[in-house]
C-alpha cells in the first residue's frame, strides 16, 4: 500500500485519507474538508497559529484538554491520518505471516477508531519532552492496534504459559509483591528468571487461534543457563539454580499471574493494560524540572552511546534506527560477530545491558552530581523517555549518513526531485519518488553493510524497512530538499 505523504500546512490539517478499490488493488487518495480547509487559511492569515504542523498539533491539542471545539477536534484527527497510515503499514506488515484473517482495511479502520478520540489516544502526550506528536501517536496507536489483533485472535484465553509472556515488566513486580509477598533478593531472583524465561522460550505454537505450547526440559535447562550467566555478570548476590528449581519457580509465578490478572474475563482497554508488551511511550508523572535538563540528558546519553562498543552501536541502530526485529538482527549479526550475538536472546540481553548503561550515567550524572535523593520515582523519571532517545538518536545518525548519499547524487536527480516535491499532486508518483526511494534505500543499505561488516539476508520485511527509513528522511527534510541548492 503506497500514500502520496502532505507536505502542505493547510491539507495537513483539513484532508483526511480515503481508500479506493480498482480492480484486485486498494489505491489511497486525499479528499480535502472546505469548512476545515478554510477554518486552517483563516488561521494562518490572522496569524493565530504557527506556521509550523507540529506546533500546531500540540497548540490545538492543549485546546481540547480544557475546551471543546469540533473544530479543532477534526483538524486534530486529519492531522493524524499519515500517523495511522504508518501505524497501520507497520502492524500489517508484522503480524500479516502469522494471521492472514485482518486485511490492511481492517488495520485501517481500526487506527481511524483509535484516532476518531485524538484527546484520549494522547492522553500521555508531554511536548515538553520534545518529541513530535505524530511519532508519539504512530507508536501508541501500534501499540492499540497489536492489542486490538491478540484480543481478536484469542490472547484474552492465554495459557499458563502464554501468561508469562504477556504480562508486562511493571506488573511482573507488583504481581510477585502483592499476590507472592516476595521482597528483597526473593523477588529479584523471581524477576530474573521470569524475565530469562521470556528472552529464551520463542515455541511455535500450537496452531490459529491456539494456545502457547508448553517449554520442554531443555527449555528451563536453557532458562537456568542464562540466569546462572547473569547472575556472574551483574545479579552477584544472587543464587544459582538447577533445572528443576527453574520450573518450580516459574510454575509459582503462574500462579500468582492467574491470581493477579485473570485473562479470561478480559473485554476492556484498562485490563488490556496488564497483558500489552512494556510501552516505553509512558510519559506522564513526569516532574517540571525535567524538561529544564532535557540538553543536558541528550549531552550524557550521547556520550555514554559514543562510549558503547562497536557491536552494540550497531546493534542499537538497526534495531531503533531501521527497526528490525530483534531475530532478523541476531541473523544479520551473527555472521561476521558470532562472538557477540548469534540467537534473539542474545540481542534482548544486549539491549538490557545498553539500557543499564545510559541509565546509569544519567543516574550519576543527573542525580548524584547534583545531590538529589535516589528515589525510585526519580530513576523512573531518568528511565521513562530513554527509548525515544534512542529511537530519535540512531534515526539521526542513520539519516545522516541518507543525506551523504542524497549529496553525492547527480545535480539533474536533485532537481528532479525537488521540482517533484514542489509540485506534487496527491497522487503518489512511482517513477520519481517510488523509484529515488528504492535506489536511496539500495544504496544505503550495501553502504551499512560494508561499513558495518554486515551481511542482508534476502528478506521483503529488510527491504522495506530500508525503504520507510528512506521515506521518513525525506518527510521530515522536505523543506530543506525544497530550499538548498
Amino acid at each position: 500500500m503506497k500514500m502520496q505523504k502532505r507536505s502542505n500546512l493547510v491539507t495537513q490539517f483539513s484532508s483526511f485519507l480515503c481508500l479506493k478499490e480498482e480492480s484486485s488493488s486498494v489505491i489511497t487518495y486525499w479528499e480535502k474538508t472546505p469548512e476545515l480547509e478554510q477554518n486552517i487559511q483563516l488561521l494562518l492569515k490572522q496569524q493565530i497559529i504557527s506556521s509550523k504542523e507540529d506546533i500546531v498539533a500540540q497548540e490545538f491539542l492543549r485546546w481540547l484538554r480544557k475546551n471543546q471545539d469540533q473544530l479543532k477536534h477534526k483538524h486534530l484527527i486529519a492531522y493524524l491520518q499519515e500517523s495511522c497510515f504508518f501505524a497501520t503499514q507497520k502492524v500489517y506488515q508484522r503480524l500479516r505471516n502469522y494471521w492472514d484473517l485482518f486485511t490492511w482495511q481492517d488495520y485501517f479502520q481500526w487506527a481511524n477508531l483509535l484516532v476518531s478520540s485524538p484527546v484520549k489516544l494522547l492522553t500521555q502526550y508531554d511536548s515538553n519532552l520534545k518529541f513530535k506528536l505524530n511519532t508519539y501517536a504512530k507508536n501508541k496507536i501500534e501499540y492499540q492496534l497489536i492489542d486490538q489483533a491478540y484480543q481478536y485472535m484469542g490472547w484474552e484465553r492465554a495459557s499458563d504459559w502464554g501468561l508469562l509472556k504477556q504480562l508486562k515488566v511493571g506488573n511482573r513486580r507488583k504481581c510477585l509483591q502483592q499476590i507472592g509477598g516476595l521482597k528483597d533478593i526473593n523477588l529479584e531472583k523471581y524477576l530474573l528468571i521470569w524475565e530469562c524465561f521470556n528472552l529464551i522460550y520463542k515455541p511455535p505454537l500450537a496452531g490459529r487461534n491456539k494456545k502457547l505450547l508448553p517449554p520442554s526440559i531443555s527449555h528451563f535447562i536453557q532458562v537456568g543457563n542464562e540466569y546462572n550467566f547473569l547472575i556472574t555478570k551483574k545479579y552477584q548476590n544472587l543464587s544459582s539454580i538447577n533445572s528443576e528449581e527453574c520450573e518450580n519457580i516459574l510454575l509459582t509465578c503462574i500462579k500468582f499471574a492467574r491470581q493477579y490478572c485473570n485473562p479470561s474475563t478480559i473485554t476492556t482497554n484498562e485490563d488490556l493494560d496488564y497483558l500489552t508488551n512494556d510501552k516505553t511511550l509512558n510519559c506522564n508523572n513526569q516532574e517540571e524540572n525535567y524538561q529544564d535538563k532535557y540538553d543536558l540528558v541528550n549531552q550524557v546519553l550521547a556520550e555514554a552511546f559514543a562510549k558503547l562498543i562497536s557491536p552494540q552501536k550497531i546493534l542499537l541502530q538497526l534495531w531503533k534506527g531501521v527497526k528490525l526485529t530483534q531475530t532478523e538482527i541476531a541473523e544479520i549479526m551473527s555472521v561476521n560477530y558470532p562472538n557477540f550475538v548469534t540467537q534473539q536472546f542474545h540481542v534482548a540481553r544486549e539491549i538490557s545491558l545498553v539500557r543499564t548503561i545510559l541509565l546509569d550515567s544519567l543516574i550519576k550524572k543527573i542525580l548524584l552530581d547534583e545531590k538529589v535523593k535516589l528515589t525510585q520515582g526519580k530513576i523512573k523519571e531518568l528511565k521513562s523517555p530513554l527509548d525515544h532517545w534512542l529511537q530519535e538518536y540512531c534515526q539521526k545518525l542513520l539519516w545522516e549518513k541518507i543525506s551523504l548519499i542524497y549529496q553525492s547524487l547527480p545535480s539533474e536527480e536533485k532537481d528532479k526531485l525537488k521540482e517533484y516535491l514542489i509540485n506534487k499532486d496527491w497522487t503518489f508518483n512511482d517513477e520519481i519518488e517510488g523509484d529515488f526511494c528504492q535506489k536511496i534505500a539500495l544504496t544505503f543499505q550495501k553502504n551499512l553493510q560494508s561499513e558495518f561488516n554486515l551481511v542482508f539476508p534476502e528478506s521483503q520485511h529488510i527491504k522495506i524497512s530500508f525503504l520507510h527509513l528512506v521515506e521518513e528522511w525525506i518527510n521530515d527534510s522536505v523543506y530543506s530538499l525544497i530550499n538548498n541548492n
